[in-house]
């Protein structure tokens, strides 16, 4: 069954959040917004070699004006890859604007792009993992680390198979209606974070994946302090929950882009083996250990610009340089 079947079948889950296009979306303060969809739509139409030198140039503008957001990438590089040396790590970071970049002036292709676009320009890897547990009846949760490229293996997973997600809706009105109608173009509802685990639990029992994406540092709360590239990290346990509850099995993922062959890949390793245990801390960090794993697929197509190691065990200082200074 397509994933347009799925959804015509199960039909739009009436608690998941709507982003409707309003005739508010068309106010004066929102033309800017209009134009830079309309410089995406341009952006997907251009020949690929033309987008790509783009990138490279918007990638050393982004760098030049990232501020502090360029201080905590710089950082996390620092804190995550000490063996490498000043020189190298500051090559990463380049790359890290550079496939940033990349991603940015691609959007079009999840806002416009045709079906056939999609599946020429975004491929799977390692899909049979998770079609043997689906025809087996298991329910599967990919665990989608933040990667720069992570909508794109979204979008082309629910091109295939029916799933949901959670996501925080953006401030601006525009790009969010964009956003959710490329997210749930083909099959999928989308929820918010604040919903908790229970629609996730629901979906999962309907047959629907679960795209999550639980290793951001939230706080202390509902979470345990394990290694994460040999740093103490809070690692929320909500997914070994999710996957108790819902006795469901979990494949790692990673998206990134692959230059060579000008094409966003997201790959899907088998599922975590005795996975959870039981123990918060040994499921923490084998949920660590898989993000890790793909992180090293395409080291520089992280989100480095989040504060991973913003919550610090008690007594230990912060990792970061004060905001003030």
């Amino acid at each position: 069954m397509s994933s347009s079947d799925e959804r015509a079948a199960r039909g739009t889950d009436a608690g998941a959040y709507q982003a409707p296009l309003t005739a508010a979306h068309f106010a004066p303060r929102y033309w800017g917004s209009w134009l830079l969809l309309g410089l995406a739509w341009v952006l997907q139409e251009l020949p690929r070699p033309a987008v790509r030198v783009m990138a490279r140039g918007l990638g050393r503008l982004i760098r030049r004006l990232a501020g502090r957001s360029r201080v905590i990438a710089e950082r996390n590089l620092e804190l995550c890859f000490p063996e490498l040396s000043p020189a190298e790590r500051a090559q990463r970071l380049e790359a890290y604007y550079r496939y940033q970049a990349q991603t940015v002036l691609d959007y079009g292709l999840l806002w416009f792009g045709k079906p056939g676009q999609h599946a020429a320009r975004i491929r799977i890897e390692g899909l049979e993992h998770y079609e043997r547990l689906r025809d087996a009846g298991t329910p599967v949760i990919i665990l989608a680390p933040h990667s720069l490229a992570l909508d794109y293996g979204g979008v082309r997973m629910s091109q295939m198979h029916d799933g949901v997600s959670f996501a925080k809706p953006m401030k601006n009105p525009v790009l969010e209606w964009i956003n959710h109608r490329s997210r749930t173009r083909y099959s999928g509802d989308i929820f918010a974070r604040e919903q908790g685990l229970r629609p996730a639990i629901r979906q999962l029992r309907r047959g629907r994946f679960f795209y999550y994406l639980p290793d951001e540092d939230l706080g202390a709360e509902g979470a345990v302090f394990v290694d994460f590239f040999g740093v103490k990290k809070a690692t929320l346990t909500a997914l070994a929950r999710l996957a108790r509850m819902s006795k469901a099995a979990v494949l790692p993922s990673f998206a990134w882009y692959d230059g060579a062959a000008d094409q966003y890949v997201m790959r899907l390793w088998p599922p975590m083996d005795g996975y959870p245990s039981g123990d918060d801390a040994v499921d923490a960090r084998q949920m660590n250990v898989a993000v890790e794993r793909g992180i090293e697929q395409a080291p520089a197509q992280y989100l480095w610009s989040l504060r991973l190691f913003r919550t610090r065990p008690d007594g230990e200082a912060s990792l970061y340089p004060d905001r003030r200074r």
